[in-house]
Order: C-alpha cells, then structure tokens, then sequence
C-alpha cells in the first residue's frame, strides 16, 4: 500500500514539473536535437494521430530485498512532460540578417515534416521568432521570412500541401526567455495546430 501511495505522490510530482516546464505549452528542442516525428505529430494533433509512440518506461522501485519481490511502479515520466505540450519549438538557425536555413538545422526540419505528415491534413502554423536585436518593424519581416523559408523547405522537399501550412512572423513580441529579449534561444521556430 505504501508504494502505491508512494507512486501517486511521484505521479503528481512530475505532472507539476511538467505543468510548470511547459506553462508556454512549448516543446523547445535544442540544437542539433532531432525531435521524433511520431513525437511532433501527437505535439500538433494533441495526442489524436495514428502512431503512437512507443513508450519510454521509468522505474520507481525501492532497494531493500523484501520489497523487491512486489511489483514494480512505473511511470512514464516522457508522457507526462509531453502531456501540456501543444507547440513544437525549433532553434532553426539562418545566415545573419537573412532567410537561409543553415544545412544543420535540415534534419529537425526532416523530422518535424515526418511528424506533419502523420496529422491526416491538420493545418499547421508555421510562426517565425526573432531576438530584439533590431527594429521591431525589420525584426516583424525578418521573423515573417524566415517562417517562409521553413514553408517552402517543407513544401518543395516533403511535398507537403502548402494549403496546410499558414505562416506567421511574431518578430521579437513573445520571447522564449523574458528574462534576455536578445538571448539567443528566442531566435526560432515554431509550429502549432491552427485553430
């Protein structure tokens, strides 16, 4: 009985961690980390696509030798932390000051083109995010652009219907880190479930 009410407590804990880690409701990906597409698919569909993926299992068990005779509580920790998110957040990398993606940012772009193919036709938002270097107005195009870019690679590479994405430039109005508008992670990409 003790573990149960041990697992319920460990439950509940994670899914605050994970409430609280994606507030924003965004799943930010780092550089050079490829999301599964199966991942950014259940992201933009909220959980409704055909492939789910396979669940990653984390044990909680307790060290002495006679509790290791009774079952085992695991948790999937991968789920619950997944469970707010709603965006799919890209640092897609340009050349300065321009809308060219940088070849090391194609493989996340790969992946999250999978991911859309596996939403059965939901429209997709394609926002593009800048730091506040620069003037708001020129930072408004630059993000505008660069949301573009991402369409056109997805569209002509993936042969994705470009009637299914809708792109948005956010300029610097909704940084990631609030703390830093210059900081460098609020130079982004993201992609959302259209309303």
């Amino acid at each position: 009985m003790k573990i149960k009410q041990y697992a319920l407590c460990v439950v509940a804990a994670l899914v605050t961690v994970a409430q609280q880690a994606g507030a924003e409701g965004v799943r930010m990906y780092g550089a050079g980390e490829v999301p599964q597409a199966n991942e950014v698919a259940d992201i933009l569909s909220g959980g409704k696509t055909m492939h789910k993926p396979k669940m990653k299992m984390r044990g909680i068990s307790l060290d002495s030798a006679a509790e290791a005779s009774k079952p085992k509580v695991s948790v999937d920790v991968d789920s619950v932390a997944q469970s707010s998110n709603t965006v799919v957040g890209l640092p897609v990398e340009f050349a300065f000051g321009s809308a060219d993606i940088l070849p090391k940012n194609r493989p996340q772009l790969d992946a999250v083109a999978e991911g859309i193919k596996q939403t059965q036709g939901i429209t997709v938002v394609v926002e593009g995010h800048t730091d506040a270097h620069g003037r708001p107005s020129y930072n408004d195009y630059l993000s505008r652009m660069r949301a573009k870019a991402v369409k056109d690679y997805l569209v002509s590479r993936h042969g994705i219907d470009p009637n299914l994405l809708v792109v948005e430039g956010r300029g610097s109005a909704s940084p990631i880190n609030t703390a830093d508008p210059f900081a460098p992670e609020n130079r982004r990409v993201q992609l959302r479930a259209a309303n």
